[in-house]
């Protein structure tokens, strides 16, 4: 008993060592308007239009609403600045997963808190391999998993707790279509819960069982038919594409959080050699820390993240599985969490970290230059030019920022004072470009925005 109060609280102050790190980073990022990278910056106009939620993924209502809705209250609240917008929009992607990770240790009972290491695992292993992408959906929808999968395992017999798990459960079954077998998970944890439970508090697990069926239906209804084919194949490259990046621009994220697993799997399965895969393990953590942050510019690469992006959800899954059967033996992760585990658990939180404020500091840099040249041209910024100008030091990060079709409105969003003189195009070999010039009909009318100055080419 001793043995196992001591680990508790081992596990509570790692738990909360975690959440503080991961809330400053994430206030980091806020504070940069991290959020715009990428589709950031297009979701983040078509707010500031209409003053109300962009929503274009039928199967990630949820999450999206989520994302959207500090920038959206933002917005109808008065607040006029893009970029106080973006930092609103950048707070809705950053803060979810935190604060959804955090309000999972309330949700646990008092015995039961060794179950945190879930959400743990996912905040600490997961999101940073995945969260540099601007629209990062199934972040924010695994952090929705796990509260839903305790408020079911815990809350049902209790009233308010059961009318959180159904609206939990409801808002994860239009999460992110990768949810699909979790949902199937969180619908059998209640199933199985029902006989032990009489008359009325039987509507509960019978309402969470009957919703996780149905979204588990509606999201495999949007992966064989999906909004557009590119979809369909974006999807396929969130669960399996190259998110270990490759060997001139690895991901150094996910390669850090697989030596800490195969550092803890070894401790596991070898207790007599858990200490020296712990130090081992360590060592080659904090490397791939320290190797980031002194090169960042030639590690990060968006498209690397944006592979990676449904990993959470699928390690979510995954997860949650070996929860139910531990559950159903009788046992809690409890026996896993030993000083060794915790440990290297330790060592990836300082090493994430680092890696996050390095790609934050990139982001912020690139920002900077690009509101420069925006600042000092007028017309049409060919991507030449902006390679010529942004990227002279061949950085991968900065060509492959440049390359995609989002430098268009994140270039618009920069213009000072809202007056439009200038807009980079980005690289012609783009299948998508949202804006053309000879078409202002395509641009983005936004009352923060005045295009008068901006020169036409004569149509």
């Amino acid at each position: 008993m001793c043995s196992r109060t001591q680990t508790t609280a081992l596990l509570q102050s790692l738990f909360w060592f975690a959440v503080g790190i991961s809330a400053a980073t994430a206030a980091y990022a806020v504070l940069s308007a991290r959020g715009l990278v990428y589709d950031g910056s297009f979701y983040l106009m078509g707010i500031a239009a209409t003053r109300s939620f962009h929503v274009l993924e039928p199967a990630r209502l949820s999450v999206q609403i989520l994302q959207q809705l500090p920038a959206v209250l933002g917005a109808r609240s008065g607040v006029e600045n893009l970029w106080t917008l973006g930092m609103l929009f950048s707070l809705g992607m950053y803060g979810w997963p935190v604060a959804l990770t955090a309000l999972c240790w309330f949700v646990l009972p008092h015995d039961e808190k060794s179950w945190i290491a879930g959400p743990l695992i996912n905040l600490v292993f997961a999101v940073p391999a995945a969260n540099f992408i601007g629209i990062s959906e199934g972040i924010i929808g695994s952090c929705l998993l796990w509260l839903a999968l305790f408020l079911v395992m815990f809350r049902l017999a209790h009233p308010l707790g059961a009318m959180a798990a159904v609206v939990a459960t409801l808002a994860c079954a239009m999460a992110h279509e990768a949810a699909v077998l979790c949902l199937f998970l969180i619908g059998w944890s209640a199933a199985t819960q029902f006989s032990r439970m009489s008359r009325f508090p039987r509507l509960a697990p019978a309402l969470v069982a009957i919703i996780s069926l149905a979204g588990a239906a509606y999201m495999a209804r949007w992966i064989l038919f999906p909004r557009s084919t590119i979809e369909r194949a974006d999807f396929v490259v969130a669960i399996l594409g190259g998110f270990l990046g490759s060997p001139r621009t690895p991901n150094l994220p996910v390669i850090a959080s697989l030596l800490a697993a195969v550092s803890i799997t070894t401790g596991i399965v070898w207790p007599s050699k858990a200490w020296g895969a712990a130090i081992i393990g360590g060592i080659a953590i904090l490397v791939c820390g320290v190797v980031f942050a002194a090169a960042p510019d030639a590690l990060v690469s968006p498209g690397r993240f944006f592979a990676s992006r449904g990993l959470p959800i699928l390690l979510t899954t995954v997860l949650a599985g070996l929860v139910l059967v531990l559950q159903q033996r009788g046992s809690t992760p409890g026996r896993f969490l030993t000083r060794p585990t915790l440990s290297v658990i330790v060592m990836l939180v300082v090493s994430q970290a680092l890696m996050q404020v390095s790609a934050t500091t990139l982001w912020r840099d690139y920002v900077r230059d690009l509101r420069a040249l925006v600042a000092s041209s007028e017309g049409d910024i060919s991507h030449d030019r902006a390679l010529t100008t942004l990227a002279w030091d061949r950085s991968p990060f900065r060509r492959e920022m440049l390359q995609t079709w989002s430098v268009q409105p994140l270039s618009i969003l920069l213009a000072p004072g809202g007056q439009v003189r200038a807009m980079v195009e980005p690289a012609k070999t783009e299948g998508w470009v949202p804006y053309h010039l000879t078409d202002p009909r395509t641009l983005p009318r936004v009352p923060q925005l005045d295009w008068s100055k901006f020169p036409f080419p004569p149509s």
